[in-house]
């Protein structure tokens, strides 16, 4: 991947002036968010960089778990129980990726 844009994806995490780090902070910037969506559209295919079937399998996961709590989780104890799953996924995603 081209350096500048490494570092443009990083700068999108400052909180000064970037998208998501504004985001984080509690400020929602829209202009910000243009432009890092299309910051986005710069990435080459993952398929290049990186193997495309890993993301695919394991970015969305979190997600998938939090989305489904409420439909999958059948009394309160379930939905404690798959809130701690989905916090140890995030966990591990977190150590095998780093957060920005």
């Amino acid at each position: 991947m081209e350096d500048d844009l490494l570092e443009a994806l990083e700068e999108a995490w400052d909180v000064e002036s970037g998208f998501l780090g504004k985001l984080r902070a509690g400020r929602f910037d829209p202009e910000a968010g243009e432009a890092y969506v299309a910051l986005l559209s710069r990435i080459p295919p993952i398929g290049e960089t990186v193997d495309s079937r890993l993301v695919q399998l394991i970015w969305f996961a979190p997600t998938l778990i939090e989305w489904q709590t409420e439909r999958a989780a059948k009394n309160e104890k379930e939905v404690e129980k798959l809130g701690h799953i989905w916090d140890q996924v995030r966990e591990a995603l977190i150590a095998l990726l780093g957060l920005p």
